[in-house]
């Protein structure tokens, strides 16, 4: 009888064990623009400040529950696909003084270091690659809505970051005194479930 009894308690332990744990501590996402959003703001006051975002970007997002430090996210964006209201100030963008999309076609991040920093709140570390420069840069990120049992295509997460460059780092000096030179960058994705 006692055997029995033991047996039961170590067969419930197991399946409760089974149940407890998530379906998985890492998982492969995607991230692309159109199903999220890239901006970016300078200028400090209301008068000068420049926004804009871009079109066309795609990403990659690995979480390791398990192991925060070995996620990581990587992005590419398509400098060409610049959009502001001022189809003149998108055309002064896209040329040699700025984002010069003819030789440089593409920005990049690559994360090389994640902490987690609260329940849903994560810093991540990378270097950002813009007119053939890099340096680094740190986003806040934010996650909600977080679906382990979504099934491939559908969405796992929604994703929320931010951070800030010095756009004269990366030779892009032209009106820096009258504009402003620090870039807020924000990035806002559902990651989807490969």
């Amino acid at each position: 009888m006692r055997t029995s009894i033991l047996s039961v308690v170590l067969l419930a332990a197991v399946a409760y064990a089974t149940l407890a744990r998530p379906a998985s501590a890492r998982e492969e996402l995607t991230i692309e623009g159109t199903r999220g959003i890239i901006e970016f703001a300078i200028g400090d006051s209301r008068l000068l400040r420049t926004t804009g975002s871009f079109k066309s970007w795609h990403g990659h997002v690995h979480v390791d529950d398990a192991d925060v430090p070995r996620s990581s996210v990587g992005v590419v964006v398509q400098t060409g696909s610049i959009e502001m209201l001022d189809r003149q100030q998108v055309e002064m963008l896209k040329d040699a003084d700025f984002f010069d999309v003819t030789r440089f076609p593409q920005m990049t991040f690559r994360s090389d270091k994640v902490v987690r920093t609260g329940e849903a709140t994560l810093t991540v570390e990378g270097l950002i690659t813009l007119r053939g420069i890099t340096r680094p840069m740190t986003l806040d990120v934010t996650v909600s809505d977080r679906r382990p049992d979504a099934p491939p295509g559908t969405r796992y997460a929604r994703f929320r970051g931010s951070g800030k460059i010095k756009r004269s780092e990366f030779g892009m000096t032209r009106f820096v005194d009258m504009v402003g030179d620090t870039v807020e960058i924000s990035i806002r994705a559902d990651a989807l479930r490969r």
